[in-house]
């Protein structure tokens, strides 16, 4: 397949749409997170930040990954009635599970903020993403299980909406728990009329059809290694909490630094979450599958190259927007550049190859030797060089996770016949 065939396919699968989309919302995020740095204190945020951390390290659990086994096993439903009865049994035990988690993250939340105590608040209202970002990614895997990509794209819109009006608002009138609050309810908003065009109104306790063997394996594989993805994202910024001076203040300056570049992370998120659905159609196709991933690099590779090398350049401006204090944060936000391009061409579309073609276990494997390398380098470079040793040890890590995907996929085509 030639690279504007390529395209041409990406684009009739309203691919334009997601990326559009995703690049909307993290220009609009981007805009709040300003908003919300100019007008609360460096310590605040920090705390905020840290609050954060936590709970998105928890998020994966939300669930027990039922909404991902609902897009995985969709594309094996015959009809559309099989698909929503798919859904409204995934829907329903997700919803009881992340009940059960936001009235753990409530009482645990003293002790695992024990770190920075002032992150106790923000981490009880945040909690509350577990549910309304779980209903929100239901709708928009509905949305692609039917082919309709335009859908979920234009739900991650009004969410990006949705977000900036709330931050913008509640932060003026109650600060930093103002914009937890946003945070928390914008999902809410956002899929409200989605949801209802897409008929997915009410709440059924559905039952499970017995050709969809392996849905709960799946979702717990899943939810387990999206849980170590997220805490490979989140081990830093711990870190430099156990061994930084001025913890929250050093927080606030990574995360900001940090933020750019993982953002840019929404093209090839964008790209694997348009393909997901035809690649795990393809599970059984080895040509297809080599195919998919050279024009993957032939076309958004070289985009993804060139992009990151102008931040890497611009670094200093783009935090002087945060304020001046964070311009200081530019060389971290350099290193993590270099490890993010590792991202780009190696950890998000061989992972999200790995999990459309049903190998989500090996996802948790790979994650797992992750993040347990990611800690021991953590563990040398924060206390020798602070908050540029933590990029540092991302950075590497970036690349290696990235090399273990590309290696065990090419195990799992090795394997096809």
């Amino acid at each position: 397949m030639s690279t504007r065939e390529f395209l041409l396919e990406f684009l009739r699968r309203q691919g334009l749409w997601m990326i559009s989309a995703n690049t909307l919302s993290k220009v609009l995020g981007f805009a709040a997170v300003v908003y919300v740095t100019r007008n609360t204190t460096e310590e605040a945020f920090g705390a905020y930040s840290y609050a954060l951390n936590i709970i998105l390290a928890l998020v994966p659990f939300m669930g027990l990954g039922t909404y991902q086994s609902f897009l995985r096993y969709s594309t094996d439903a015959p009809g559309q009635s099989k698909k929503k009865n798919l859904f409204y049994y995934s829907h329903a035990r997700g919803i009881f599970f992340s009940l059960i988690l936001i009235s753990l993250l409530w009482v645990l939340a003293p002790i695992l903020c024990k770190s920075i105590p002032e992150s106790v608040g923000p981490s009880r209202i945040l909690a509350f993403l577990v549910l309304t970002t779980l209903n929100m990614e239901f709708v928009k895997s509905y949305a692609r299980a039917i082919h309709k990509n335009g859908i979920s794209a234009k739900i991650e819109i009004s969410y990006a909406i949705s977000l900036l009006v709330l931050a913008i608002a509640l932060t003026s009138m109650y600060g930093i728990y103002g914009y937890a609050a946003a945070v928390a309810i914008a999902p809410v908003v956002a899929v409200l009329f989605y949801g209802w065009k897409l008929n997915l109104a009410g709440y059924k306790w559905a039952t499970l059809d017995s050709t969809f063997i392996g849905f709960w394996k799946y979702g717990i594989f899943t939810t387990i290694g999206a849980l170590l993805a997220h805490l490979f994202y989140a081990v830093d910024l711990f870190m430099i909490a156990q061994f930084v001076g001025e913890k929250a203040t050093s927080v606030a300056m990574y995360r900001v630094a940090i933020i750019i570049p993982i953002a840019t992370l929404v093209i090839p998120i964008s790209i694997s979450a348009t393909d997901y659905v035809k690649n795990s159609a393809n599970k059984n196709k080895p040509n297809e599958l080599r195919s998919y991933i050279f024009n993957y690099w032939k076309t958004f590779g070289f985009l993804s190259f060139i992009s990151l090398a102008i931040l890497w350049f611009i670094s200093p401006w783009i935090l002087g927007v945060f304020g001046s204090s964070y311009q200081n944060g530019a060389g971290v936000m350099r290193i993590f550049l270099v490890g993010i391009l590792g991202a780009h061409l190696l950890r998000v579309p061989f992972g999200n190859l790995l999990s459309a073609v049903g190998k989500a276990d090996w996802n948790t494997y790979i994650n797992v030797i992750v993040l347990l390398l990611t800690v021991l380098a953590c563990w040398y470079f924060i206390p020798l060089y602070g908050i540029n040793g933590a990029a540092t040890a991302m950075a590497i890590m970036m690349w290696v996770s990235g090399g273990l995907n590309a290696l065990f996929f090419q195990f799992y085509i090795n394997g096809l016949k």
